[in-house]
């Protein structure tokens, strides 16, 4: 059985957007343990001792049970230019803890700061993030993403993203690409300019 990863930003003490991320457990729960109590994150996080200064990747790994937590200053990466890999038959659909195939696949583009996976024509997600795609004044997510992360989802219920198939054939209709996560916020700002952006 799979191991499982949560990642959530912890800012000056507080926890952000709890409430995805035990949306995504309950989805992990749901599909591998369905006869299984849910982990309740907000418990977990009430019993720990967080940092108070600062911005922190909290790192929750667990099966049916929390088994390993840790406390990593954020430090963002800086991401200016990106490959297209083909995805192939590779499935990252919960947040699983293993990453090594998603960690060979960067290793195995040194051109680029990451990469962007691809399905069928249709892209999916950069190695650390969800993607979205600016069109007009409209954002634009893939609609069959890698993974479903939590900022995506809960962009798309605040109605700043809107989900759609993202061609390779069709990238010269969209202006930006910003990588979204509970680090990297939805902006112009953060966004990366297309074409120049891909390697």
């Amino acid at each position: 059985m799979p191991t499982f990863l949560e990642t959530v930003h912890v800012l000056n003490g507080e926890t952000l957007h709890l409430n995805y991320h035990q949306k995504r457990i309950n989805d992990v729960f749901q599909y591998y343990y369905p006869n299984t109590p849910v982990l309740n994150i907000h418990d977990y996080f009430a019993s720990l001792e967080l940092p108070q200064s600062g911005s922190y990747r909290a790192r929750l790994v667990y099966r049916t049970e929390w088994e390993f937590h840790e406390f990593i200053p954020y430090k963002s990466k800086n991401i200016k230019h990106l490959a297209i890999v083909n995805t192939d038959d590779f499935e990252y659909f919960f947040k699983y803890a293993d990453r090594s195939h998603i960690l060979k696949k960067v290793a195995d583009h040194p051109e680029a700061d990451d990469i962007i996976f691809s399905k069928h024509g249709k892209l999916q997600d950069s190695s650390i993030a969800n993607l979205a795609f600016k069109k007009g004044d409209t954002w634009y997510t893939p609609k069959d993403p890698l993974h479903w992360g939590t900022t995506r989802r809960r962009l798309i219920d605040e109605q700043v993203l809107e989900e759609k198939d993202i061609w390779i054939s069709e990238l010269s209709e969209y202006s930006h690409i910003c990588l979204i996560n509970v680090f990297r916020p939805l902006s112009d700002t953060d966004a990366l300019l297309l074409p120049n952006a891909i390697v």
